[in-house]
């Protein structure tokens, strides 16, 4: 096996065993892996010469990656903008170098090095998203998941009531998912869509991999805009914590509305009655519909000028 490949599997090894760990746990040894721990000293002078021949980001921005796609999938609320992320590569980019300067000596002191790296990512999590040490105590082994799931586009379209005989193009669908079904659905019928989230695979033209508060939605550029639990559901929760960013959701709420073309929707569950209410009855029209006992949907349709 290639020392590429050692390495490829060794990380995806290390965040598949660590996915539920609750980094803020007291009892929190043992993060690198007997198994890592061989390879690496196994491999140490293939490590140097990797490092040497300045090939070692190609590692570091998987471990960014797979960092990222952790934190993202155990807990939906949290916020990734483009700062965090250059911080988290920051911190795997110290992971590396630390790696390095062991490997120069006699005996690699993995608890010292696995003690810094755990600081470091700790430090990050709580400076970007301080409600998470809140939520996960010292006493949790595991963290405590807020997932979020990817639904069939089909489930999409009919919980918020979209009739694709009358969707005007071209569709921004906000927060599509990693697999972008909706998108996806919707181009096969031939309707202009594209796709925004923050784990999207940028290499497919019609998606943009971002943070839905930094995406700039440009005026009056969109027939229509979707966000199924995604933007208007993070909007709520921020509405409703006392640490919450509310005031740049609702800004970013009107950019949204104020980017639909004149007629065109916004669709979006669940609802936002607290915002809702206040929109100028000149400019928009607001249409809620129910989906069970306790939650509804919204579309918001500019109106004609």
């Amino acid at each position: 096996m290639s020392i590429n490949q050692i390495i490829q599997e060794s990380i995806d090894r290390q965040f598949s065993a660590h996915c539920r760990k609750n980094l803020f746990c007291a009892d929190s040894a043992n993060h690198i892996l007997p198994d890592t721990r061989s390879e690496i000293e196994d491999n140490r002078d293939e490590l140097l010469n990797l490092d040497e021949q300045n090939q070692s980001y190609q590692w570091i921005d998987r471990m960014t990656e797979q960092a990222l796609k952790t934190f993202c999938q155990s807990n939906q609320f949290i916020d990734l903008r483009e700062t965090h992320i250059v911080a988290l590569h920051s911190v795997y980019e110290q992971l590396w170098s630390d790696l390095i300067v062991e490997l120069r000596k006699n005996t690699v002191d993995f608890e010292s090095l696995e003690q810094a790296h755990l600081y470091r990512l700790t430090e990050w999590l709580q400076n970007s998203n301080p409600f998470v040490k809140t939520l996960n105590t010292p006493d949790l082994p595991e963290i405590v998941e807020v997932v979020c799931a990817e639904y069939s586009a089909r489930l999409q379209i009919d919980l918020l009531k979209i009739d694709l005989n009358t969707l005007s193009s071209p569709v921004l669908d906000i927060g599509c998912g990693e697999q972008a079904n909706l998108v996806k659905y919707l181009r096969k019928l031939g309707v202009d869509a594209v796709g925004t989230d923050r784990l999207a695979d940028a290499s497919l033209p019609f998606l943009v991999r971002t943070n839905w508060l930094e995406f700039d939605y440009k005026p009056q550029c969109w027939g229509a805009v979707i966000a199924n639990h995604s933007f208007s559901l993070h909007f709520l929760n921020h509405h409703q914590r006392s640490d919450g960013d509310y005031l740049a959701y609702a800004r970013k709420y009107m950019e949204i509305l104020n980017s639909l073309k004149p007629g065109g929707v916004f669709f979006y569950a669940p609802a936002l009655p607290f915002i809702e209410s206040y929109l100028p009855k000149d400019l928009f029209q607001v249409r809620n519909h129910p989906i069970n006992d306790s939650f509804g949907g919204t579309q918001v349709i500019r109106k004609e000028t």
